[in-house]
Order: C-alpha cells, then sequence, then structure tokens
C-alpha cells in the first residue's frame, strides 16, 4: 500500500520488492503514482480521488486497475483502505509506504489510524528511518540483524506493565506516557527482543541498520556537553 507523502530513493526498493511478493498492491489516492512512477500497476486504487485527475483514474481503469471510490469525509484516505482491507482480507500483512514525512497533522492521523486498524492486521509503515507498528501484548523479534540497532517504544497516551528483554536499557513493568517519561533511541543488545505491554497503545520504531549506526556514531563522540545528547533524545 502507498499513500500520497514523501517516498524517498532508498525506499523505493522496498516497495518495489513488497508490490512484487503481495497479493494486492492498493494505491490510495495520489499514492497510486508511486507505484506508476516506479513500473508497478496497482491491483486497487481508492480513496475519495482529490488527488488524482479523472485522466488518471480513465487511465487507471483502462488498465484494468480496480478503482473503488470512498468519499467519506468523516476519515481518512488511510482509514478508509485499511477498512476495505479488513473487510476484504482480514487478518492481512500489511506494509505501507509514503505514509510519513511532511505535515505533522499529517504524521499524527496516519499514527492514529495505525492504532485503530493495527488491533486487527498487521500493519507496518515503512519509510527511510525504519520500520513503525504497533505493539500487541507481547512482541518477539529476533535475528542475526538485530544487535546494535536502534529500537524506540513511543506511547500515544499512558502505557503501563512494559517489560522488556534484549535491549541495552531494559524495563521491568514500567510505564511511558507522552511528556512525562520517553522510551525513544533504545539499542538493540542481542539477536533476541522481547517487549511486553500489559495497557495502552505503544507504537515501535525499529531503525534500518545504516540509520541506527549513524546515531550511535554520533553519540560515541559526545563529550560533557549535553548538547548533542539533547537533540537526540
Amino acid at each position: 500500500m502507498a499513500l500520497n507523502g514523501v517516498l524517498s530513493e532508498s525506499v523505493a526498493p522496498s516497495m518495489r520488492e513488497s508490490a512484487a511478493s503481495s497479493e494486492v498492491v492498493i494505491g490510495v489516492d495520489g499514492g497510486s503514482r508511486h507505484f506508476i512512477q516506479w513500473g508497478i500497476d496497482p491491483t486497487i486504487v481508492t480513496g475519495d480521488f482529490d488527488s488524482l485527475t479523472p485522466q488518471e483514474l480513465s487511465d487507471f481503469a483502462n488498465r484494468g486497475i480496480r478503482i473503488i471510490p470512498t468519499p467519506d469525509q468523516d476519515y481518512t484516505d488511510f482509514d478508509k483502505a485499511l477498512q476495505f482491507v479488513e473487510q476484504e482480507y482480514p487478518g492481512a500483512s500489511v506494509r505501507v509506504f509514503a505514509a510519513t514525512g511532511g505535515r505533522l497533522d499529517h504524521v499524527y492521523s496516519v499514527l492514529s489510524v495505525l492504532v485503530k486498524h493495527g488491533r486487527h492486521l498487521d500493519i507496518r509503515l515503512i519509510d527511510e528511518t525504519g520500520e513503525t507498528w504497533l505493539c500487541h501484548a507481547k512482541e518477539t523479534l529476533t535475528g542475526e540483524d538485530l544487535p546494535g540497532r536502534t529500537l524506540s517504544l513511543m506511547a500515544l497516551g499512558q502505557v503501563s506493565g512494559i517489560t522488556t528483554t534484549g535491549l541495552r536499557w531494559p524495563l521491568t513493568n514500567e510505564f511511558l506516557a507522552p511528556g512525562v517519561r520517553d522510551g525513544t533511541l533504545n539499542e538493540v543488545a542481542h539477536d533476541a527482543v522481547t517487549i511486553q505491554v500489559e495497557q495502552g497503545d505503544l507504537l515501535l520504531l525499529l531503525h534500518h541498520r545504516e540509520f541506527s549506526d549513524a546515531i550511535w556514531k554520533a553519540k560515541s563522540h559526545q563529550t560533557k556537553d549535553d548538547t548533542l545528547q539533547r537533540s537526540l533524545y
């Protein structure tokens, strides 16, 4: 699935790989252009179509692409697209590109929709920084590539009963909350990580390897001056 946000060239290969291995490829309104730009015909184009011209819609239809209008203005196109997926493909894994970057209100809306539908679908937002998804009761991450990567825990509201293993700075039955205590920029210390949550909405952001390396390289050059520390947290 592609939204009408920023798609960096570094992420485009991942989008193409995901599309090639997916049963259904969904372009959300203007996000459909990202697929076309990289030589991919989406299976479905959906949205209120305020970002596509009638000619573009006609061209999609002529190519055999299914057009699904969702004019309801009480919900975002992303929300409506995921509603469709829940109905037609319950329990699906959804990889979403071009969802972040740009306006903060847009990012907030995307994260809100991720929480809403992430309870029923395996949704991951993929951008140049990493992958973001909703933590369920218990998440387990494994892989030889994990040690040294950055994992941020982002609480949307108060989240309690958080216990983690495999991180440089573990939590044991603790809480996070906006404006009170944050859990960003932790470092993966082992090739197996667990995150357990008892209550609340916690987002996980696992940074790509190259982004993680840049963070920890910068932190390793810190001095007694904590200016850099403040800029990173």
